[in-house]
């Protein structure tokens, strides 16, 4: 480079160029700088639908786990599942899970029984009168379930079964949990107290009776448990499919850079 100085003409030596450079640097931020350094070589970013279909692979293979690492992405199986136990007569229900690659995974749930009646016939099918509950009018509308309901009318009024039985509201029915080292369906029981009669000469065995209602109800609630688990771990599966990632990538207007990696 040539200067002019003084009417004549005269070469710099190397050393005033480096001073310069370090003068022209000191008066720069490290942010500016680095701008400064790299702005002839910015990469060119892209959206995902702009990727050439090898990028996008390389994108999606990227981001496999975005859907399942960074959101409460078990929020509508168990939003659904609480509904589903709450129209059954179900209140206070909590689910605990773990998933979905280990020994002692599973789900389970615990929650108390507020409507009785509701959750012996549609949880339990238990919709006529028994030994020990009494459920009320059969459902049956038949002329041969009235003629039935009619004799056993008749049959009482003579002195036949004229014992005391417990109603629905007579039971306290809960799910609870028996171990919290795992979240599977066995760490899960039922508990079931029932209101005293006070009849005497009964020579019922309510003993078998409470056993089985303890069996029905852990059976369920077990049972209902596993299917969850399965709802769970098929979302789970779902939400890494190329279709959810690439959803997800083009919902949230991800950039990608030549190499498929978000920038």
């Amino acid at each position: 480079m040539v200067w002019k100085s003084a009417g004549r003409r005269s070469i710099r030596s190397p050393s005033f160029f480096v001073g310069y450079i370090k003068k022209f640097i000191s008066n720069m931020s490290l942010k500016r700088f680095k701008e400064f350094i790299f702005e002839s070589e910015e990469e060119k970013t892209y959206s995902f639908d702009e990727l050439p279909k090898e990028v996008k692979e390389k994108a999606l293979e990227n981001n496999r786990y975005i859907n399942v690492e960074y959101t409460e992405w078990y929020e509508p199986i168990i939003e659904d599942f609480e509904y589903a136990m709450e129209k059954l007569g179900l209140k206070d229900v909590e689910v605990e899970f773990t998933g979905f690659y280990s020994q002692g995974d599973g789900a389970s749930f615990t929650a108390r029984v507020d409507d009785e009646e509701l959750f012996l016939k549609k949880a339990l099918d238990i919709n006529a009168s028994t030994e020990f509950l009494d459920m009320g009018e059969d459902e049956d509308t038949s002329k041969e379930a009235d003629e039935l309901r009619q004799l056993m009318g008749d049959l009482r009024n003579v002195g036949y079964d004229t014992r005391e039985k417990l109603k629905p509201e007579d039971l306290y029915m809960e799910i609870v949990r028996i171990s919290s080292r795992y979240s599977h369906e066995n760490t899960i029981e039922a508990s079931v107290e029932m209101e005293e009669l006070g009849v005497e000469d009964d020579d019922r065995d309510w003993n078998k009776f409470y056993d089985e209602m303890m069996s029905m109800i852990t059976d369920w609630a077990r049972e209902e448990s596993k299917e969850l688990y399965q709802r769970l771990d098929k979302y789970h599966d779902e939400l890494q499919s190329d279709e959810e990632v690439a959803e997800t990538l083009i919902a949230n207007d991800y950039q990608f850079n030549e190499r498929g990696e978000i920038v």
